[in-house]
């Protein structure tokens, strides 16, 4: 079972679907069973709070309640790719730190749901993850010019040195400290 905080997932409904109001449904549906069992073991992992939010807003907007009215309007691939294109210029330009999840819906007019959908479908990855990879792609210029880590971790916005070391070693395989060697 999961238990959400009812303000925030009347405050996301609201977001996805225009004020549409839902009646709690029980599934014994296999396959949302499986989903949700994943879903748990990652709320309970040692992600960051961004992806587990991430992570539990795709699951909801996943949920198929045809039969109980749509969670998140359908958008077409031209459509999301005009509303992306204003995220993604935004994010290439201002490519220190990272954009939460509501702003960057917020820029693409779009809710969080459909941002991740449309990001997961046009580039790959989730809003949150694409922010991780810019983050260490300039982390990785300012390593080859010399930074010291505890200033490019400062500079990305990372909580600590040893928060960046971890991210880094995640997306380049090595520590920074190999890299720049």
């Amino acid at each position: 079972m999961l238990h959400l905080d009812a303000g925030w997932l009347d405050a996301l409904k609201l977001e996805s679907c225009a004020g549409k109001q839902e009646r709690v449904v029980l599934t014994s549906d296999i396959s949302t069973y499986l989903r949700f069992c994943q879903l748990n073991s990652f709320l309970f992992s040692g992600a960051s709070v961004d992806e587990k939010e991430t992570a539990l807003i795709e699951f909801i907007g996943d949920y198929d309640s045809s039969r109980q009215g749509m969670i998140a309007l359908p958008m077409t691939p031209a459509f999301a790719s005009r509303r992306l294109k204003t995220v993604m210029d935004s994010l290439q330009h201002d490519r220190v730190g990272m954009q939460s999840l509501v702003e960057l819906a917020r820029m693409a007019g779009m809710s969080r749901y459909q941002l991740i959908r449309a990001f997961r479908t046009s580039i790959g990855m989730t809003p949150h993850a694409y922010q991780l990879n810019l983050c260490i792609n300039q982390a990785r210029d300012w390593l080859r010019q010399g930074a010291e880590l505890a200033d490019i971790a400062y500079r990305l916005g990372f909580a600590d040195q040893s928060h960046f070391q971890r991210v880094f070693k995640a997306h380049a395989g090595v520590t920074p400290g190999l890299y720049r060697s």
